[in-house]
């Protein structure tokens, strides 16, 4: 079942790395590819590449580079993915130059404000934490 921490995909693409994406942005959580929205094993063809491959395509679209820990599970005798990621240090983290947060379960895009408090938070900066330029405090 699909929820804040879990999200389920029938194959591999930009919706799982998106998925990896707003899981990073917000809690962290898992991504279960070769199921269906009801959890059930579907299978997926898995060959000596490409778990690997996978990794590498999510690394590429994905900045901060994301690289979540990848598992090959049986499930009633079908093959699943499982990837997993945690809450990224450093946000927002963006799939090819867009950001997403996960809102319980399903992905959402972040709005501008949003992107600046992660940005402020991950660096624990806010405005007050900025030198003020009160008068005679500036030395001649």
């Amino acid at each position: 079942m699909e929820s804040q921490t879990v999200e389920n995909k029938k194959s591999f693409g930009k919706e799982v790395i998106i998925s990896l994406v707003a899981f990073a942005n917000t809690d962290g959580g898992k991504v279960v590819v070769g199921v269906n929205d009801n959890g059930e094993p579907c299978g997926l063809k898995i060959g000596l590449e490409t778990l690997q491959r996978y990794l590498n395509e999510i690394k590429v679209a994905t900045y901060p580079q994301l690289i979540p820990k990848a598992l090959i599970e049986t499930r009633d005798n079908k093959k699943v993915i499982i990837f997993e990621i945690n809450e990224f240090p450093i946000k927002p983290v963006a799939f090819k130059n867009r950001y997403y947060k996960r809102v319980h379960n399903s992905n959402h895009l972040l709005t501008l404000d949003e992107i600046v408090d992660l940005q402020q938070q991950s660096l624990s900066l806010s405005f007050d934490a900025y030198p003020s330029r009160a008068k005679g405090s500036v030395k001649k």
